[in-house]
């Protein structure tokens, strides 16, 4: 991977890891940027910010099965099944998350990425074979 993906995969790590942090919620996230994160649905960048003030990191955080694609120089696209768990519960989180990165003024932003639940499992959904 080029040092660009790296910075973006780092920068996807971050917003797990620093899922309490609003500094890093405002930093990464683009202005007018959106998460589709169900149940909650549509969750613009100005509510993410004031819902990571309350939020909790995730530890023990894998990202697998990743798939990048650079759409254009500024433009990356990550598809990958991610896990972490949250220091006060015993359960894991599960997703499937694809969050799309635009380069602008010189930085890569995160503009849009969505969240669905994943079964790593078998049941629900294809899975990537190797």
């Amino acid at each position: 991977m080029g040092k660009d993906i790296d910075e973006i995969v780092a920068m996807e790590r971050r917003l797990w890891s620093s899922a309490n942090d609003p500094k890093v919620y405002e930093q990464v996230i683009a202005d007018g940027g959106i998460s589709v994160i169900e149940p909650m649905g549509v969750v613009e960048k100005q509510q993410a910010v004031a819902m990571s003030a309350k939020g909790k990191p995730f530890r023990d955080v894998k990202i697998t099965d990743l798939v990048v694609r650079e759409f254009a120089p500024d433009c990356v696209v990550l598809a990958y099944h991610g896990q972490g768990r949250h220091e006060d519960q015993e359960n894991t989180y599960h997703g499937t998350i694809c969050s799309t990165y635009l380069k602008r003024d010189g930085r890569w932003q995160l503009v849009a990425t969505a969240h669905q639940p994943w079964k790593p499992n078998g049941s629900g959904g294809a899975q990537k074979r190797g």
